[in-house]
């Protein structure tokens, strides 16, 4: 029984829960000039962001547990606004990576991040149009500042890309599948 006594699961509770799970894999990255936003553990010892957050070589990334560790940028592509940085701890939760590219128009998501008023918030909204061969997506979604390089993912909490920017009254990410080619093009595709 749910809360209100009833058998099953509500939307809310559902939201509740994968943003719950989605907070593990979210990370606070700090930079030179105070520039604050989030990141993503995509893969072990590897945080993917956007590039207007990784603005210098080292950066304070602050992990769901308190825990703080330097990561070091690896890789920065202004153009597509990704980075990655490595960081040489132990992670018990990375992402679960799903394809952007069967997203359909209506779709729900959720977004997480590290907003300056808060740590580990969530917003959702719908999938805005589908993606096609666009390295972006678009949903209306609220992102705040500190969005940035935070996870956006389907209802069963995989990502399908990397928060990024407002575009007008719709948040914009870097689609997974934008994010794989990256990681790719700098070989940390498999790094562990």
């Amino acid at each position: 029984m749910n809360r209100n006594g009833q058998v099953g699961i509500t939307l809310s509770e559902a939201v509740s829960k994968v943003a719950a799970g989605m907070r593990e894999i979210t990370v606070k990255v700090s930079g030179s000039k105070g520039r604050q936003g989030s990141g993503t553990i995509w893969r072990p010892g590897l945080i993917v962001t956007n590039a207007h957050v990784a603005n210098s070589q080292v950066h304070d990334v602050e992990f769901a547990t308190g825990m703080n560790a330097p990561g070091w940028l690896v890789a920065r592509d202004v153009e597509l606004d990704l980075a990655a940085l490595a960081v040489s701890v132990p992670l018990d939760r990375i992402a679960e990576i799903q394809s952007a590219s069967q997203l359909r128009a209506g779709e729900m998501v959720l977004a997480l991040g590290n907003p300056f008023d808060g740590q580990g918030s969530v917003t959702t909204g719908i999938v805005h149009c589908p993606v096609g061969k666009s390295p972006r997506l678009f949903a209306d979604i609220r992102l705040a500042p500190g969005y940035s390089g935070g996870p956006l993912a389907d209802t069963s909490g995989a990502v399908i890309g990397i928060n990024s920017m407002i575009v007008g009254p719709l948040g914009c990410a870097i689609t997974s599948d934008a994010v794989e080619q990256f990681l790719r093009r700098f070989h940390l595709a498999e790094a562990a």
